[in-house]
């Protein structure tokens, strides 16, 4: 892939040198800042180039924060970048180059021929959790690098050598099971080669991993994700296939166990917990807040709660009206979601909200505005304020003795659970309430629910015990 010497940033970096072939990293140019653009391997020859793909793209503004300085944002991706130059590129240029050899389309060869070699687990997993960052799937992300760590447990606990250490060592990932965010999440580092996976060594990461008290379910998770890894390179061949191939029912291989459906809902006492829970730590406070506030409003997702703005707020019904984020697309009818503004979600906004009514209800965007050409940073915003109102969520969730897994991602569950299994409310009016599809339910038609009657369903979760403060929102339609 040729690209015109005009159409790259000037900013490199990892640059490298063997006689008169030269090496460095740079971005393709964007005529807007906040467009990401892919960077390239530029290899130089007689002042010739050719570019070739890292796999990672970059805003200006991420670029410059990438090549001048060293943040821990960028650490995975540097790693990554440094091991391709380090153990594939410099090897393939150094031995063209020794034997008076080099051209690029013999580059090309040694390139396509060493890539399967050289490429680790720990690469093809930093690769996807990057891209799914990227694409801003921060659920899916999550669930990579929970295996991911998971695994470097493992690999970890292989290379103990010593009974004992290996006991110590299995008492610790006890201890830390349930820590994933914060400086007290257990993290080792291991390479891992594509190779090492094989059915025997699965059949032993399983035996470990439910030594160390991981349920069968999360089990099926991991092995899950570690098999969408192995299968799935951006429509290239497998990682391993045929014999080499893990997983299957047959005879020698790695059949994954069979877990059910992970609950993370809590029941409407454990809710009633968490709004009640007192500190006087504000981010405990904003965290407890903040879940409290979602779950009432009909289970919305956090980022829909970032972008919720006062314009929202019908004065005349008394309820949050909005569209859930997820579920825009153009060319389609809109679909809105009606939120009893119920008395505890008057007092968080009283507590929580911005003072100035005439922007968003939450501060977390504050001097970023809703359009296209602010979507990336909205979305990078959205991420960073999340992880420590999770992180504190888990604090709380171990002063009450809840599921310590406890994070925003509850109240939509434990709002539609309480609904359907607790209250009995109609499957079809529970979708309406939280924005899920009816399209294939002739039935739905003709369900019109009014202000008065979702009102009346959101009312029943409140706590009958708690008495709230007589808070009016001043809000001037």
């Amino acid at each position: 892939m040729t690209i015109e010497r005009s159409e790259m940033m000037n900013k490199t970096i990892f640059k490298y040198k063997n006689r008169n072939i030269s090496v460095t990293l740079m971005r393709k140019y964007r005529k807007r800042d906040d467009e990401s653009g892919p960077s390239f391997w530029r290899v130089t020859s007689n002042r010739k180039h050719k570019y070739y793909f890292s796999g990672f793209e970059f805003t200006e503004s991420d670029w410059d924060i990438f090549v001048n300085r060293d943040i821990r944002k960028h650490k995975t991706v540097k790693q990554t970048l440094e091991r391709y130059l380090t153990y594939t590129l410099k090897p393939a240029i150094d031995s063209l180059v020794e034997n008076n050899d080099f051209s690029f389309d013999a580059l090309d060869n040694l390139l396509i021929g060493t890539s399967n070699q050289n490429i680790t687990l720990n690469d093809a997993f930093e690769f996807r959790i990057l891209s799914l960052n990227n694409d801003y799937k921060i659920g899916n992300a999550s669930i990579y690098v929970s295996t991911y760590n998971a695994l470097m447990r493992f690999k970890h606990y292989k290379l103990i050598k010593r009974k004992e250490e290996k006991k110590s060592f299995i008492e610790l990932c006890i201890e830390k099971k349930n820590i994933n965010v914060g400086k007290d999440v257990l993290v080792v580092n291991e390479k891992i080669e594509i190779k090492e996976i094989t059915p025997y060594f699965l059949n032993e990461c399983e035996q470990f991993w439910v030594d160390t008290k991981i349920s069968y379910a999360t089990i099926g998770i991991y092995m899950r994700t570690l098999r969408a890894i192995i299968n799935n390179r951006e429509g290239e061949e497998p990682f391993l296939t045929g014999t080499q191939y893990p997983f299957g029912i047959k005879r020698g291989k790695y059949a994954i166990p069979e877990g059910g459906r992970r609950d993370i809902a809590l029941s409407i006492e454990d809710i009633w917990k968490v709004e009640n829970y007192e500190t006087e730590n504000p981010l405990l406070e904003t965290a407890r807040d903040i879940f409290v506030f979602m779950f009432y409003c009909n289970g919305l997702n956090y980022g829909d709660l970032c972008r919720l703005r006062y314009e929202n707020i019908d004065g005349p019904t008394g309820e949050i009206i909005f569209q859930r984020k997820k579920t825009l697309r153009k060319g389609e009818k809109p679909t809105f979601i009606y939120a009893p503004l119920l008395p505890p979600m008057v007092e968080i906004i009283n507590r929580q909200g911005n003072k100035e009514q005439d922007g968003y209800i939450f501060p977390f965007l504050n001097g970023l505005e809703l359009n296209d050409k602010s979507e990336s940073k909205i979305k990078n915003k959205i991420i960073t304020t999340l992880d420590p109102i999770n992180s504190s969520l888990k604090i709380i969730a171990k002063e009450l003795e809840l599921d310590p897994d406890l994070s925003t991602s509850y109240t939509r569950n434990s709002y539609i659970s309480h609904l359907v299994s607790e209250l009995l409310v109609n499957p079809i009016v529970v979708r309406k309430m939280v924005g899920h599809s009816t399209k294939k339910d002739v039935t739905a038609g003709y369900v019109n629910l009014t202000a008065k009657k979702r009102l009346e369903i959101n009312s029943k979760l409140l706590n009958p015990e708690k008495q709230y403060a007589a808070l009016n929102l001043a809000r001037t339609k």
